[in-house]
């Protein structure tokens, strides 16, 4: 949860206030005076996006979600282009999305600082892969800063814009999900005064064109930060020179260090040489470093990217330190960084057993019984459980495994929970916007069963309407199962093109997906109420036999936004009852649709229904054989 948009206005240099990482990033660009910020909602990075929406106005920031990480890194860059001060902000994998513009905007160069700050998921808690955006740093051949805590994410936009504007190259700010979503003491520094008038260029034409020239100009920009990379103010030594042990922590790494060598009572023993710069590298730093320490721990989060630059560096020393790290099974090569692994390795190479919970911990706990294992679900009330199920009618044979007799390509959202029982819907499940096109290649190579594309309308405007209109143009047959929740869901609920609202509260056209299929070409396009369950099946059965891609629109409010709804207008919810004397106890209802609001009762073998959780939205009572549910009230009447 974000703190209060008057926080992020406090003009009161030095005060001290507690920020999350991505409060702080968007407090930072306030005081860079950033003028433009664009972005696309993905976790760990949309509270920053967010954070500044809320006072985009008094603040005079321009502010905006965008349909996908390209447009928003074109919107940012023509910012940049004409003079102003601009951010873009996106999840690890949205720098897939943009960097086709990335890879013109390094050799074309920027006027105004332009910032990319991107959240890196390590362990993908909320993605699907470990992405490490440094990579990708270097391939672009374009700066890198790597903040360590919320006030160094602050200070990282000031920086990033300085030495963007001094280079003319974009510059990359990366994140990770433990410090996007970590909260600390950061002291403000003023808020920018922003330009009146932005300069635009009449004669500047910004392009990577003719390629060979651009490219050599941008080697001789980060040729000339050498100097910079050494000075640069996350980069730093700790030590006295005669420690036992040297450790290398860009980012967070850096405070689970400090953290762990304090409870392991080794701070006297290790030296830390501390990297906020991770391209280009402070190499002189680095070499000054080495040339002290015969083992050198390596602590990122993340690819072994300073690991393997270390491993590199030191074949231009006489003396060659052994480096410890990753690749040396020191931490795991999978996963995210954590304090209990970074106090194991320390605790193995000071020779001291760490202990990952305390004795006096285990003491408390020894009689506290372990939690119950919780399988993720979706929310009481959600269509995405209706239209599973209404697909699983319309395909004979297929009602607890649909995979049986048809093929699901899946796509990226909430209903990214259908890859796991009792739903077990999808055979493929890609990125953003591939359901449709891999979809399209099903349809093409003979399988003999019905195919479906299933995604909502988020990603409908990211980047399925390029792979829908493929689908027209090879006449490809499959049924395109679009659900319309009137919001971006899965991220929290942010503005897409088919609210009618955008980030910064004004009215927009809202754009319907129907529409965009028929103007496409789409040969058959239906809407459908996903809460009406037997018309769902008949316009689904009706889809499969189309000689053609066939779209179905399930419209219905996201039901955590129809609960609030309902609320507003005054409208109680009133659960269902279940007639316990009728309900035979067969877990249709239950193994179905796995509405957290349903209840088994292990004892009795019978199904109640939780009244807290409970939207009444009625589902249960149409999948019920036995007619023991009643009617309910609540969001179907939204």
């Amino acid at each position: 949860m974000a703190s209060k948009p008057g926080m992020l206005l406090q003009d009161t240099p030095d005060k001290k206030i507690l920020l999350m990482g991505n409060e702080a990033f968007a407090r930072g660009a306030l005081e860079a005076g950033v003028q433009l910020a664009a972005g696309y909602p993905g976790t760990p990075s949309s509270e920053i996006i967010e954070s500044l929406g809320s006072v985009a106005r008094e603040a005079g920031v321009y502010t905006e979600w965008s349909v996908n990480e390209k447009v928003a890194f074109e919107v940012a860059y023509a910012g940049s282009v004409s003079g102003v001060r601009s951010l873009v902000v996106f999840k690890s994998v949205g720098l897939n999305v943009a960097m086709d513009s990335l890879m013109v905007a390094n050799a074309a160069g920027v006027e105004g600082g332009f910032v990319i700050l991107t959240a890196d998921d390590p362990y993908g808690h909320s993605s699907q892969n470990e992405q490490d955006c440094r990579c990708f740093a270097r391939v672009a051949e374009v700066p890198l800063i790597e903040p360590g805590d919320p006030q160094e994410a602050k200070d990282s936009i000031r920086l990033a814009c300085d030495l963007s504007e001094r280079t003319k190259l974009p510059v990359i700010v990366r994140s990770v999900t433990r410090l996007s979503h970590v909260r600390g003491d950061v002291t403000l520094e003023n808020l920018a005064v922003r330009k009146k008038t932005p300069f635009v260029s009449e004669t500047e034409v910004y392009s990577g064109f003719p390629c060979l020239p651009h490219h050599r100009m941008l080697h001789q920009k980060l040729d000339s930060l050498g100097d910079i990379a050494n000075e640069f103010p996350f980069n730093r030594f700790e030590g006295k020179g005669g420690e036992k042990v040297g450790i290398v922590a860009p980012g967070v790494g850096y405070a689970y260090v400090k953290e762990m060598a304090r409870i392991l009572g080794i701070q006297e023993e290790i030296a830390i040489l501390k990297i906020g710069l991770a391209n280009p590298l402070p190499v002189g730093l680095i070499r000054d470093f080495l040339g002290k320490y015969g083992r050198v721990l390596v602590v990122e989060d993340g690819f072994p990217y300073f690991e393997e630059e270390l491993r590199r560096i030191i074949y231009e020393l006489d003396v060659k330190p052994e480096i410890l790290g990753k690749l040396t099974g020191h931490f795991p090569r999978e996963g995210e960084l954590t304090p209990e692994l970074v106090g194991s390795a320390l605790g193995s190479i000071a020779g001291k057993e760490y202990h990952t919970v305390p004795q006096q911990v285990k003491d408390i706990i020894a009689d506290v019984p372990d939690a119950p294992d919780r399988s993720l679900s979706l929310c009481a009330g959600c269509a995405h459980m209706a239209m599973w199920y209404a697909m699983k009618q319309a395909v004979k044979g297929a009602k607890k495994d649909i995979r049986k007799g048809a093929v699901v390509c899946g796509d990226i959202g909430c209903y990214g929970l259908g890859l796991f029982p009792p739903y077990n819907m999808y055979n493929t499940h890609v990125c953003m916007g591939a359901s449709i096109g891999v979809a399209g290649g099903m349809s093409k190579v003979g399988l003999g069963k019905p195919v479906f594309a299933y995604l909502g309308d988020g990603t409908f405007f990211h980047t399925g309407m390029p792979a829908l209109q493929n689908a027209v143009f090879n006449n490809s047959k499959m049924v395109v199962i679009l659900q319309d929740n009137l919001t971006t869901a899965m991220t929290g609920h942010q503005e897409n093109p088919s609210v009618g609202r955008t980030l910064m509260g004004d009215a927009a056209t809202q754009v319907k997906v129907e529409n965009v299929a028929l103007a496409m070409g789409v040969p058959y396009v239906k809407v459908v109420d996903p809460y009406n369950i037997e018309e769902v099946v008949s316009v689904i059965t009706e889809a499969m036999e189309i000689d053609g891609p066939a779209v179905v629109v399930g419209r219905r409010m996201c039901a955590e936004l129809a609960k609030r709804e309902v609320r507003r207008r005054g409208i109680k919810i009133v659960p269902p009852s279940i007639d316990q004397n009728t309900c035979t106890g067969c877990q249709t209802c239950v193994s179905q649709l796995r509405c957290p609001a349903l209840i088994w009762d292990q004892d009795t073998k019978k199904v109640s229904v939780d009244h807290i959780l409970c939207v009444g939205c009625g589902l249960c009572r149409q999948v019920c054989k036995e007619e023991a549910i009643s009617s309910g009230e609540g969001v179907a009447d939204v």
